[in-house]
C-alpha cells in the first residue's frame, strides 16, 4: 500500500492536474470527433442542403458575402472528407484519452496530450503563417500553455523522464 501512495505523490509532484485542462481538452476532443463522425453520415446531406442555400441567396443577391466566403471551403470540405474524418475522429480521439488519463492521473496521459501538440505545432505554426487570426493564434497559445503547464514547464525534465521510461521498458 506504501507504493501506491508513493506513486501517487511522485504522479502529483511530476505533473498538475487541474480540471480546467480536462474540461478544456475533452469539450474540444468531443468535438472534433463529433464533427468527424457528423461528416461521414451527414456530409451529403449537408451538402445538398448547402447548395440549395447558396443557390437561393446568390438567386436574391449574386454578390452575397457569406456564399462567395464559404464557397470554396464547405463543398471541399463536404466532398473530399475522408483524410478530413480520419484527422478529426484520430484526434479527438487521442484529446479524449489524454483527458481520461489525467482524470487518473497517469502519466501516459501527460505524454498522450504533450506528444500531441508538439506533432501537431508544425502543422499549426504553418497554417497560423499562410492565413492569420486571432483565434488561431489564441488555440495555439492555450494548447502550447497547457502543455508546459503539464509538464511543470520544464520541457527537458519531461523529455528525460520519458526518455528513461522508454528506455527503462526495453
Amino acid at each position: 500500500m506504501a507504493r501506491i501512495s508513493h506513486t501517487e505523490e511522485q504522479i502529483e509532484k511530476e505533473f498538475h492536474v487541474s480540471w480546467y485542462i480536462v474540461a478544456y481538452k475533452l469539450l474540444f476532443g468531443l468535438t472534433e470527433f463529433l464533427l468527424g463522425v457528423s461528416i461521414t453520415f451527414f456530409g451529403q446531406t449537408a451538402i445538398r442542403w448547402y447548395r440549395a442555400y447558396a443557390a437561393q441567396e446568390l438567386f436574391e443577391d449574386p454578390h452575397d458575402l457569406l456564399v462567395r466566403l464559404t464557397e470554396g471551403v464547405i463543398p471541399n470540405v463536404l466532398t473530399h472528407h475522408t483524410f478530413l474524418v480520419l484527422y478529426l475522429m484520430l484526434l479527438g480521439s487521442a484529446k479524449i484519452a489524454g483527458a481520461i488519463g489525467l482524470i487518473y492521473k497517469q502519466t501516459w496521459g501527460v505524454d498522450l496530450l504533450v506528444g500531441l501538440t508538439i506533432i501537431m505545432l508544425p502543422f499549426q505554426l504553418v497554417q497560423l503563417a499562410l492565413h492569420p487570426s486571432l483565434p488561431d493564434f489564441i488555440y495555439i497559445g492555450t494548447g502550447l500553455f497547457i502543455a508546459l503547464y503539464l509538464i511543470n514547464f520544464r520541457p527537458r525534465e519531461w523529455a528525460t523522464r520519458v526518455a528513461k521510461r522508454k528506455f527503462k521498458s526495453t
